[in-house]
């Protein structure tokens, strides 16, 4: 068995899909839980899959569109309310800070209310928030959780996220447009979780269409990445509501030859 794995909280996009939460990731080494990402929907499926908010010290961020973080208001009371004491350590690009310190002023009268009718005294929610770059490592016993820098336009500073045990090693995309950083970071990566969004099924007619080049990879460019990077396995996600997955794995196939799953919500790898 291995000494890593990650389930798949969800894999969805910022509109609402019964069967894709927004995006969010639980890593598991031994009995080491992490996160990364907290979309919408996450807490609901991080009790499907057999966790709780109080297992969980450490969150990373690959970025602040809010379907990476909606879930973690509600992330952050619901592990109070389970009795965790300490600190939650989140870390992700610039703005970190500021969005941990509105997401508690939100939710702070709520959590005074609550605090009043505890059995015992108990503070307020802490969180750690280290703001971090390319270039940050966290080892935890020699788990390593590396952020590298994509492109995922008109953001400043997104991440995708290598993550490595003595025998494993996951490479989480994040939101991004092919670049060769990505490709790097991914190379020979055993479990390549890549966003996969397909164009011609974008519907929103507010946003340009040519915006999407600059954001997002579509499923021919994405066997290319995976081939590229030599990756053991390829796993979709970030997927539209209107996709089909066998088009997406048709589409990717064309372009890379290896083991390729298309991402569904729950699914351990």
């Amino acid at each position: 068995m291995s000494s890593l794995d990650v389930t798949l909280l969800g894999t969805g996009t910022p509109n609402p899909n019964p069967d894709r939460a927004g995006a969010s990731y639980l890593f598991r080494a031994a009995d080491f839980r992490f996160m990364i990402d907290c979309g919408p929907g996450a807490l609901l499926r991080l009790g499907q899959a057999g966790a709780n908010a109080s297992d969980i010290d450490h969150l990373f961020f690959t970025h602040y569109h809010l379907d990476h973080w909606a879930d973690f208001g509600p992330f952050l009371v619901n592990r109070w309310i389970r009795g965790s004491r300490t600190p939650l350590r989140a870390y992700g690009p610039a703005g970190l800070q500021e969005l941990v310190s509105n997401v508690l002023a939100l939710h702070r009268r709520d959590l005074e209310y609550r605090r009043k009718i505890r059995a015992e005294p108990m503070d307020l929610p802490e969180v750690v928030a280290t703001e971090v770059d390319e270039g940050f490592i966290f080892d935890h016993q020699g788990l390593i959780v590396a952020p590298f820098d994509v492109a995922h336009y008109p953001i400043g500073q997104p991440f995708g996220f290598r993550v490595e045990a003595r025998d494993r090693k996951i490479v989480l995309s994040g939101d991004t447009c092919p670049n060769e950083n990505l490709i790097r970071n991914a190379l020979n990566a055993d479990v390549l979780i890549h966003e996969c969004v397909e164009y011609g099924a974008w519907t929103a007619t507010d946003i340009a269409r040519d915006h999407m080049q600059h954001a997002h990879t579509p499923p021919a460019a994405l066997g290319r990445i995976a081939t590229d990077a030599r990756a053991r396995l390829c796993v979709t996600t970030h997927m539209l509501a209107a996709s089909r997955p066998e088009e997406l794995h048709r589409r990717i196939r064309q372009e890379f030859s290896g083991p390729l799953v298309i991402g569904q919500d729950l699914m351990t790898l």
